[in-house]
């Protein structure tokens, strides 16, 4: 039995003064650029190298059932997921392939790959302690030549004298890696979720100081400017920065900020990692009692939220879920409606592993995350969960924060509401 909307719980901030209101604003303001002191690392060594074997061990076992002697990882994301978290090689933050590559071959050796400008910080800071071993070349030795170009890498040469390796980028003498190398990373460790816990609290405190912090006249660049500010104070980076006012909520799924001037209702969605763990989180703001429309619609989104929650099993094949949402969807009275926004899917050490689609050919993982975001115009819901065996867990709850709970079989999910002010 669906029960939609069982109770909204309200956080609404009123002022009597408008001096005072002011100041408290901008005191929120000032607060928000600065620096948090939170921890650089959230686990300890121990964990850390107690991870990275268990992932050695998941890669050894998956090389002998696909006849390979090795595997080279020089994708950001793998190379975060593969050192724990330990190994920050994105010199230049817009680029998917880092300045360092790791190797890990059949037997379980492991290696890091860079130039003499790179080799002696990453050594003694983090991958000496954690058992990698270096393989170092000269800068002008690690750079492919321009295409036509005579030229030699010297990695190539080194790397081939492990045998067979795949890649995950294309590298000389190595063979692509196949796309289901990409489903190791998908169940989460204990030092893993540790991390991941750590981070979707900050990114979501983050999210609702700066929804604290907004007021009618602020532009959509000044709001985002302040999302990233609370984020960076967190030392978290933003990778997915959304922010819209108004109409532009309702005109477009994906607002990028534009300028227009808050009036009433702003949306922030971002998604935002450290060491290399992307949460995804949306929030909204309205100044004064929302419109009916927004009201219905939010509380019918959340609903659609939550049956995507209460679908996610681990064992469960994303291809039933997938063609449940559109039932979810006609339920609400909205039929058709999924077909203007993608649903998310999974997260982890991508913005999303994947989305679900017709036909996807995947199934949920124990402790794997998921950030589904089922939107009906003008509104949406997004949070980040783990699916556990017994149950799912949200990462991204906010304290205080108002929410909508939504009761399937006799279990009360709460989901994010509108914040009034």
């Amino acid at each position: 039995m669906i029960i939609p909307v069982l109770t909204c719980i309200c956080a609404c901030t009123e002022f009597t003064d408008e001096e005072l209101m002011k100041k408290v604003q901008a005191e929120k303001v000032k607060s928000i650029t600065a620096w948090k002191n939170n921890p650089s690392q959230v686990i300890s060594n121990l964990e850390a190298a107690e991870e990275i074997q268990v992932k050695i061990d998941r890669i050894r076992f998956y090389l002998e059932n696909h006849s390979l002697d090795g595997v080279l990882l020089s994708t950001v994301r793998n190379v975060n997921w593969i050192t724990a978290g330990q190994l920050n090689t994105q010199i230049v933050l817009n680029k998917d392939v880092g300045v360092a590559a790791v190797l890990i071959t059949s037997s379980g050796k492991r290696y890091v790959v860079c130039d003499n400008i790179e080799a002696t910080r990453i050594m003694d800071e983090t991958m000496t302690a954690l058992g990698f071993e270096l393989i170092q070349v000269k800068w002008y030795e690690s750079k492919p030549p321009p295409a036509g170009q005579a030229g030699n890498d010297r990695r190539a040469s080194l790397i081939s004298g492990f045998g067979k390796v795949a890649s995950d980028v294309p590298f000389p003498g190595t063979v692509a890696l196949p796309y289901d190398f990409q489903r190791l990373r998908y169940s989460f460790t204990e030092s893993e979720l540790s991390r991941y816990r750590w981070l979707g609290k900050q990114v979501t405190e983050a999210v609702a100081e700066v929804c604290m912090a907004v007021r009618p006249g602020m532009d959509e660049y000044e709001i985002e400017a302040l999302i990233a500010a609370s984020l960076n104070s967190r030392g978290i980076l933003p990778t997915v920065l959304l922010v819209g006012v108004d109409d532009r909520i309702f005109n477009y799924r994906h607002a990028l900020p534009f300028g227009q001037v808050l009036k009433k209702y702003a949306m922030i969605n971002v998604v935002a990692e450290k060491w290399g763990m992307p949460v995804a989180v949306t929030r909204f703001v309205h100044f004064g009692d929302p419109p009916a429309e927004i009201r219905d619609k939010l509380d019918k989104t959340a609903v659609i939220n939550a049956m995507y929650e209460h679908a996610t099993v681990p064992g469960t094949r994303l291809v039933d879920i997938w063609e449940k949402c559109k039932e979810w969807y006609a339920n609400a009275g909205f039929e058709g409606e999924w077909e203007f926004h993608h649903q998310g899917g999974a997260i982890g050490y991508n913005d999303r592993e994947y989305v679900i689609y017709p036909g996807i050919d995947e199934v949920v993982q124990e402790n794997q995350p998921f950030a589904w975001n089922p939107t009906i115009r003008g509104t949406k819901v997004e949070d980040t969960i783990i699916a556990h065996k017994n149950g799912f867990e949200v990462i991204t709850i906010s304290t205080g924060w108002p929410v909508i709970e939504v009761e399937i079989d006799g279990r009360i999910y709460p989901q994010p509401d509108i914040l009034v002010r």
